[in-house]
């Protein structure tokens, strides 16, 4: 290929694949600032869908515009009309209608703020339960939840999740690895029953059956939305503009675009009976892509970015709609493709499109397979050519460790001399932040057949490094792309080491397992990058790494029927460790004790500091009582001498009530002040019980989420250091 190919290619033909510009079904004006991802369409009297949105200052309105007799707003527009608000006088961050009842017909308005969650009866104006969370919530869905029976109003907050009845009780709760930044429920495996979908901000995108961790995948960014499409896939978006579909843990498909995604939801768009992704983009562009290829196949313009996207028959007229919202209060609302429509104008454009580009490839290739029948020919009568490198010219990859740069040093190398490296294109997801790609070019000065890639991962992640790796002679200006592709290993950040430390680790889990040894060599072999040699009745190898220094040992040995022991420092290494090895050999169940001294030490701290932060909360929540009782009565008091005429008395009154407020403003300051190092303090609570549960695997691991929450409420703190060290709160 010559260099002009090799950075034309890189990306489907593109995404200029027909997208039908939308006409939409209806358009409304509500005048009202929608929020981003907060609205739903609810029918809270059983008959009339009612759309939902959060707005500013604190506020929820309803739309209406099947109901008879509402009091009308104090606007002008005739949409607004059918408007109505309610009061919350807290930002509130999750929204959502659900129905708890499956034997009636009306929803119940659900309403997160950063420490509330509301359950309200729109129709009858009255509250089902007020309930406190005091992990935050930071994004909500509705449904059933693994093998419990009634549905669930699902919140998710400071790396923990929790779910709620009608009655405001708490019927599931488990951790995660980082605040939760998305949730949705659907059946991923086809057991009949819902497992629940978790993005968090660690870029994780995790299913939970009932409390237990059963797929985790690792993503580019943040995971800011999910949506359940059909069968067992479902869609996703990142905040670094990435949208795609997973098929359970396997990605279907992903597109990424330099704009930023504001939600996603799913509808059919093109009447074939499956349903498409739909993205509501920041710049106001909405889209729907599908399913299996992720062409575009609608699109349509706002101009404001969208907020929200939501799926309801809102005309009543028997088929559902896309509606979808805008940030400035502008609503459309979409309906299926007829099947038998077809826009010929449209249609000739893009077969003149597609035959355009079509005819640019043929031409590119003709050049080429000119410029290669002309190689040939000079090789057959024996003349050189600089453009020509020697026909069995192959590229390797090996991995190597740069310990003074704290990194891994990726050798790209030709197997002759006469061909050298130009440059290499090495593409990977984890590996070089947020454009995936990292180019590297040899020294023009200084011609060889190598070239190195460092690089340093954060995360300790399975990825492929996609290498395109441009050679060529050093007479030629013509040059030849070889593509192979190098599977890292998940802890190449590891370097083996022949001698123990003089002092080992202080962190150890130790667990059996009935394998093999060999079985667990190999397994060590393909995770870390090294070779073992050994007997057979014994494992034992020792790693440091390059972030941190830190030291790493595996030990196995034969007797005690597979005795293994991971000593490390950090517990959350040791817990990933634990969890490839499970995965890698099929291992569904793990008991494991564990002992991190340092890391329970700090553990114990933190609790005295949720203790102290949980009193000062209480003692500033009475103390705020109190004042605002006393504003009450100043306010009164101040009220009675201005209509008694007694002036100066009025003035004491606002005096003492202005110092009052000044105090209450303060007091209010120390509160949110408190509130925010309370949060901070049980992230870090709900973290370590998260790396506690994954030392185990399968029962083990949820018993160990359920026991320690158990321990908490009941401020058993001997208890829930047990179940750390032993995975259980009795010794068997």
């Amino acid at each position: 290929y010559s260099f002009c190919t090799l950075l034309e290619e890189g990306g489907p033909l593109l995404d200029r694949q027909m997208a039908r510009k939308a006409a939409p079904a209806f358009e409304l004006s509500l005048g009202n600032v929608i929020l981003e991802g907060l609205a739903d369409i609810g029918c809270y009297d059983g008959a009339n869908p009612s759309l939902t949105c959060a707005t500013s200052g604190g506020k929820v309105f309803v739309h209406s515009p099947h109901e008879r007799n509402m009091p009308e707003a104090e606007t002008k527009g005739p949409e607004t009309k059918a408007v109505k608000y309610l009061n919350i006088n807290r930002q509130v961050t999750a929204l959502k209608a659900g129905r708890f009842n499956a034997a009636g017909n009306e929803d119940t308005l659900l309403v997160g703020t950063q420490t509330n969650l509301l359950a309200y009866n729109v129709e009858a104006n009255s509250d089902l339960f007020y309930k406190e969370v005091q992990d935050g919530i930071n994004t909500m869905t509705f449904g059933k939840v693994g093998t419990i029976d009634t549905p669930l109003a699902v919140v998710g907050g400071n790396c923990s999740i929790q779910g709620f009845d009608k009655d405001g009780q708490e019927l599931y709760w488990t951790v995660t690895g980082d605040n939760v930044t998305a949730l949705s429920v659907m059946d991923t495996d086809g057991s009949g029953t819902n497992e629940l979908l978790v993005g968090s901000e660690d870029y994780e995108i995790r299913i939970f059956k009932n409390e237990e961790v059963v797929t985790e995948t690792t993503e580019t960014d943040k995971v800011i939305a999910l949506a359940p499409m059909h069968a067992t896939r479902f869609g996703y978006a990142l905040a670094n503009g990435t949208i795609g579909v997973y098929d359970r843990h396997t990605r279907a498909w992903r597109f990424k675009s330099k704009h930023r995604v504001a939600c996603i939801s799913v509808h059919d768009l093109d009447s074939d009976g499956v349903v498409e992704l739909i993205t509501g983009w920041k710049s106001g562009k909405l889209e729907g892509r599908h399913d299996k290829s992720g062409e575009a196949i609608f699109r349509d313009a706002f101009p404001s970015s969208i907020s929200s996207l939501v799926v309801a028959d809102y005309r009543m007229d028997g088929r559902p709609c896309l509606v979808a919202c805008s940030y400035e209060g502008l609503v459309r609302g979409y309906l299926p493709f007829d099947k038998v429509e077809d826009d010929t104008a449209e249609m000739d454009l893009h077969l003149q499109d597609q035959m355009r580009e079509v005819m640019q490839m043929k031409q590119n290739l003709a050049v080429e397979l000119k410029m290669f029948e002309e190689n040939i020919e000079k090789h057959k009568k024996g003349e050189k050519d600089g453009g020509l490198v020697p026909e069995k010219t192959k590229v390797s990859c090996s991995l190597r460790p740069c310990r003074a740069q704290h990194c891994v040093e990726l050798v790209i190398k030709t197997s002759t001399s006469g061909a050298t490296l130009k440059m290499a294109i090495v593409t990977a997801e984890f590996l070089f932040g947020s454009n995936e790609s990292h180019i590297t070019y040899a020294d023009p000065q200084n011609s060889s057949n190598t070239i190195s890639v460092f690089f340093a991962p954060e995360k300790d992640v399975n990825t492929t490094l996609h290498i395109k790796a441009v050679v060529g002679s050093s007479m030629g200006n013509l040059f030849h792309v070889f593509e192979l592709e190098f599977a890292l290993p998940k802890f190449a950040m590891y370097v083996p080491i022949r001698e123990a430390p003089s002092k080992p680790p202080e962190g150890l889990v130790t667990f059996v397992i009935p394998e093999r040894v060999n079985r667990v060599a190999m397994w060590a072999q393909q995770s870390f990058n090294f070779t073992f040699t050994g007997s057979q009745n014994a494992f034992s190898a020792k790693f440091v790494s390059l972030r941190d220094q830190q030291v790493l040992m595996v030990d196995m040995n034969t007797e005690g029927g597979g005795k293994v022991e991971i000593a490390v420092k950090n517990m959350e290494v040791a817990g990933d460790i634990i969890q490839d090895l499970c995965q890698n050999l099929g291992i569904k169940e793990l008991e494991a004790t564990a002992d991190f001294p340092s890391e329970l030490d700090d553990f114990s701290k933190v609790l005295m500091k949720v203790d102290g932060y949980n009193a000062v909360r209480i003692q500033l929540t009475m103390e705020m009582a109190d004042s605002s009782q006393l504003v009450k009565a100043l306010v009164i008091r101040a009220e009675d001498a201005r209509i008694l005429s007694e002036m100066p008395l009025m003035r004491q009154h606002y005096g003492k009530l202005h110092e009052l407020n000044s105090q209450l403003i303060g007091e209010y300051i120390k509160r949110a002040n408190n509130h925010t190092e309370l949060l901070t303090a049980l992230r870090e609570v709900n973290a370590m019980i998260q790396k506690a549960a994954r030392l185990r695997m399968g029962a083990a691991k949820s018993r160990v989420i359920s026991e320690c929450r158990e321990a908490i409420k009941s401020n058993n703190i001997p208890s829930l250091f047990r179940i750390i060290k032993l995975g259980q709160m009795k010794a068997q």
